[in-house]
């Protein structure tokens, strides 16, 4: 190998490693990136077909490729960024929307239960509104007395709960004096 050709393929190699650590599916120029190593790749190809063979017509070619793929590797990336800004802008107008839309439901709840105040207090009487506070007596009794009731069971299963217990202590000291009983007899 001459020394243009070393120095076409040192070229190439650091065109190449420079743009492949640059490369990735995320990064903001990864279309550009990825365009300049395909390119380089492509164009050294098409210069080592062409011509002499050299390492001139390879680096040249690669040169040539790496600027033209990094050019269309641009144009993706641009592109790329243009649909991302068009997606991200849809869906700031699509939370808006639900934001409203909400918004307008629960308005629309409020004016219903005033929509229905409204008419009871159109059409309610001094005696609808004296029944409406009898039930609500009945009903707050009957609450009261159901109250009571269950307090008074917890309170009967707690007492019987203990009289179990000293039921059970009982029977068992009872069983130790019989025990202590029939040993000694």
């Amino acid at each position: 190998m001459n020394k243009r050709s070393c120095l076409a393929a040192f070229l190439l190699a650091s065109l190449l490693m420079t743009s492949c650590t640059n490369t990735g599916s995320s990064g903001p120029n990864s279309g550009r990136n990825t365009g300049v190593v395909a390119g380089a790749i492509l164009g050294a190809i098409a210069g080592n077909n062409m011509g002499e063979r050299s390492g001139e017509t390879v680096a040249v070619g690669a040169v040539l490729g790496g600027i033209l793929g990094g050019m269309a590797g641009g144009q993706v990336d641009k592109k790329r960024e243009e649909l991302e800004a068009q997606e991200a802008q849809r869906q700031y107008e699509y939370e808006l929307e639900v934001r409203e839309q909400e918004k307008l439901e629960k308005e629309i709840q409020e004016l219903e239960a005033q929509k229905v105040r409204d008419e009871l207090a159109r059409i309610a009487t001094e005696a609808d509104v004296a029944a409406a506070e009898r039930e609500a007596a009945r009903v707050e009794a009957e609450l009261a007395a159901k109250k009571k009731a269950y307090e008074a069971s917890q309170a009967r299963a707690r007492r019987i709960q203990d009289a179990q217990e000293r039921i059970a202590q009982a029977q068992k000291e009872l069983a130790e004096l019989e025990a202590k009983e029939n040993g000694t007899n």
